[in-house]
């Protein structure tokens, strides 16, 4: 693993919890630091992947159910050169 060295603004209180972590834990605030980034981002992309599932879902449950709602890019078009038509274009 490469590290790189960065500078952080911590708030003192942030700081002191840090410190207190990483001698209960007997570890760097760097490596207390860089684990809670890890999970941080972790959980992001978890949250992204869950969004994204439930999206997923939501659009099989619209075919199903209601598939007078899906329209694929022809479907599109060709409403568009209807109503086009319809006023005069």
């Amino acid at each position: 693993m490469s590290l790189v060295r960065t500078q952080i603004l911590l708030t003192d209180e942030q700081l002191r919890h840090l410190r207190r972590l990483a001698r209960a834990r007997d570890a760097s605030v760097s490596a207390l630091v860089r684990e809670m980034v890890d999970q941080g981002l972790a959980e992001r992309n978890q949250r992204k992947q869950e969004l994204f599932d439930a999206l997923e879902e939501s659009a099989r449950w619209i075919e199903q159910h209601a598939p007078d709602l899906v329209h694929t890019p022809e479907d599109l078009r060709a409403m568009r050169e209807e109503r086009d038509h319809a006023l005069g274009g």
